[in-house]
């Protein structure tokens, strides 16, 4: 079993009534370039080292998410007898920020993104954690975990795409505003409509993540015992990095390699990213199943019960 004593231990935030699942273990890795990344790692209830389990599942939440916010989706998966691991994406979390203006979203190349789950799948996942391996992405986590099938085509099993960030209905504008930007700011200027609201909280009737007013307050509450937990605006270095991506996944051929097998999620009214795009990007991938739903918004796994139902019985299907 990974020797967990090795490293710093890291905290959870919990409020009273939502608390992290048991027989876990939380602590910094330390990458390559000397950052700290926030790990966690679940193992299901009864599980003893060399026991086998269903699998191991790699959770990776979107931006400006944390792993706190996905407590109730980890135990879920460690009821189905899964082993969970996530970990914070550097620039965001509780991991290490790229700048020392903590409140900004920066990152200079998402190929620092790719390097870390290399380094947490090589080091820790391959050695030590069972197999199969399901590699799951929300948002920008989909974008960064579509972008580890494809470096990785042999390491995993399966996958599921929750809403990935393939593309936004506001690109053309996005693109002309980050040249714009870049004759007359820096990278780690805040980007023009990027308002940073610095604490401001988002009322639930403003918010176009999720229709569950429940788990979306209960996210709120997080925030509110550690406010460091989230960010406050986006650079301009953020958005060239969102930018260059994109260009890669859309070259001819890219995702046509990835041909294991993939289920993702794709919300008909999503206002963050352009559900349009994420049908065309999708319809390219060889092995996969594409879920739609018509009146959720862009966080399925956060959703009201009547939707996250469907989606845990697409899961459980696709498990199957």
């Amino acid at each position: 079993m990974f020797d967990y004593s090795q490293y710093e231990k890291a905290p959870l935030i919990e409020t009273k009534d939502y608390r992290a699942p048991k027989n876990g273990n939380v602590f910094f890795y330390n990458t390559l370039d000397k950052k700290k990344i926030r790990v966690g790692v679940w193992y299901p209830i009864g599980f003893k080292e060399n026991s086998s389990s269903r699998g191991t599942i790699f959770l990776q939440q979107g931006h400006n998410e944390f792993i706190e916010k996905y407590f109730e989706v980890i135990q879920e998966f460690l009821n189905r007898e899964f082993i969970v691991i996530c970990f914070d994406w550097r620039g965001q979390g509780m991991s290490d920020r790229m700048i020392d203006n903590q409140n900004k979203a920066y990152i200079k190349s998402f190929n620092m993104h790719d390097n870390d789950l290399n380094e947490i799948l090589s080091n820790i996942i391959e050695p030590y954690l069972s197999k199969p391996l399901i590699g799951i992405g929300h948002s920008m986590g989909g974008c960064l975990m579509l972008s580890g099938f494809y470096n990785h085509i042999n390491k995993f099993d399966f996958g599921i795409l929750s809403a990935p960030m393939l593309g936004f209905k506001n690109e053309k504008f996005l693109r002309s505003v980050s040249s714009f930007m870049n004759i007359f700011s820096k990278d780690t200027d805040y980007l023009i409509g990027s308002r940073p609201n610095m604490g401001v909280e988002t009322s639930f009737e403003e918010n176009d993540l999720t229709t569950d007013i429940f788990r979306y307050k209960r996210t709120q509450s997080l925030v509110r015992n550690h406010p460091t937990l989230r960010l406050w605006g986006v650079t301009n270095g953020f958005a060239k990095a969102i930018n260059e991506r994109f260009k890669i996944i859309r070259q001819k051929g890219w995702v046509e390699k990835i041909n294991m097998k993939i289920l993702i999620f794709n919300n008909l009214k999503d206002r963050v990213v352009d559900a349009n795009k994420i049908e065309s990007t999708a319809a390219r991938l060889p092995n996969k199943e594409i879920i739609t739903f018509s009146n959720t918004e862009h966080e399925i796994f956060m959703e009201k019960d009547i939707y996250r139902k469907k989606m845990w019985e697409k899961i459980d299907a696709f498990f199957k």
